[in-house]
């Protein structure tokens, strides 16, 4: 019988599906044929250095934050600081490709890799995943911010597209049914919030289950990660990755338009491609397989509405950013698990029982007959164990 998690994966597929469905539907693939014939693949090469400086920024402030943890215990078995850019960037990698595979579970991936290569518990590095997704988040609301202020001459498509369809439904409602139905949503807003914090209350009740088990835990691991933000004493280092990072996925949004002969013609220049990539990224948030579907339907109706793109170029493009990057994390996950030498075994090992996306834990590591690579954590310490308790000595 599937669990949760399989119908979780299942259900994304099945978004996908859906979504690139609505994207290409009533489109002449022949002109999405035509486009990437013409394209000028010279831009290829700068396209593919870019994606691989900005994973560098990302695995280096990782590292930074990483190393920003109380010092593990009998670190002489594991991988020496000066390769720890080198554990992080592989981790990055192959977080990146299980995610096409199991949407959700990238992060959970790299945070099991890089412990299995380093003596620093799960639980300690996914606090820092937590947090550094966090404050990429933070950058990704602020840039959505700007792309307002970017796109602010292109309010009235918007206004015309979705407000004004919006404010003429409202407007057919009359003021007695508006009047009941806020009180009606005051009310039950009321009820939802009285009947959660009795829940809460109630030791036997599944919410408080829940929040004992899965949600406090998660919280506490959130606060250690976060905490290493503020303790790093590489702050400035931080900020810089980040910069070289965000700079880089900036870039990457650009240069497909310069490759596909779109910029010219539809003024299309670089604050452009960065309020776009802002939208863009809204797909890659739902959950499905590494935006497949999510990120070709909103960025073709971006470049649609916003610019004038006839649907087969703006999809076009959303192929050519979405598949190059598929390509190259797949390649690149694959040559990290090799060059590792430890081949699928932690992967597997946590496969088995990994939790959601919601729920990652950590749990006693496997290890190899004479490996000193740890195999991938199970789900539990966010089951309210202590990770102390759930992970031994790595050197044992």
């Amino acid at each position: 019988m599937l669990n949760r998690r399989r119908w979780f994966q299942i259900g994304s597929f099945v978004l996908a599906g859906g979504l690139l469905a609505l994207a290409v539907y009533g489109v002449d693939m022949g002109n999405i044929w035509t486009a990437f014939r013409e394209a000028d693949y010279r831009w290829l090469l700068p396209l593919v250095v870019l994606v691989l400086g900005s994973n560098l920024f990302r695995a280096w402030r990782w590292q930074i934050l990483v190393e920003a943890l109380p010092p593990p215990e009998e670190r002489a078995e594991h991988t020496a600081r000066p390769r720890m850019l080198e554990a992080s960037f592989s981790s990055v990698m192959i977080g990146y490709m299980v995610n096409y595979v199991a949407p959700r579970m990238g992060e959970v991936a790299r945070t099991a890799n890089l412990s299995a290569r380093t003596p620093y518990r799960f639980s300690s590095i996914f606090g820092t995943v937590v947090s550094e997704r966090i404050f990429d988040t933070a950058v990704l609301g602020a840039a959505l911010l700007s792309a307002v202020g970017l796109l602010f001459n292109r309010l009235d498509v918007l206004r015309e597209q979705f407000v004004a369809p919006a404010r003429a439904r409202l407007q057919s409602i009359s003021l007695d049914w508006l009047a009941g139905g806020t009180l009606g949503l005051l009310l039950l807003l009321v009820l939802a919030i009285g009947g959660a914090r009795w829940l809460l209350q109630r030791e036997d009740s599944w919410l408080g289950r829940v929040w004992r088990t899965t949600l406090k835990p998660a919280a506490m691991s959130f606060q250690k990660g976060m905490a290493t933000l503020v303790a790093s004493p590489r702050r400035g280092a931080i900020v810089l990755s980040t910069v070289g990072m965000w700079a880089g996925y900036l870039l990457m949004a650009y240069l497909p338009f310069r490759m596909l002969h779109l910029a010219e013609p539809y003024g299309i220049g670089i604050l452009d491609a960065w309020a776009l990539m802002a939208i863009g990224a809204i797909g890659i948030l739902v959950p499905s397989p590494g935006g497949i579907g999510s990120y070709h339907y909103i960025t073709e109706q971006a470049l649609v509405h916003l610019y004038g793109v006839p649907s087969a170029e703006a999809l076009t493009y959303a192929f050519l950013t979405h598949g190059a990057q598929l390509v190259f994390y797949i390649l690149a996950g694959l040559v990290a698990v090799v060059y590792q030498g430890s081949g699928f075994r932690p992967l597997l090992a946590f496969g088995a029982d990994a939790p959601t996306a919601s729920a990652k834990t950590d749990a006693p590591p496997a290890r190899s007959d004479g490996e000193t690579d740890e195999a991938r954590p199970a789900a539990s310490s966010l089951a309210g164990a202590s990770p102390d308790d759930q992970r031994g000595n790595p050197d044992e």
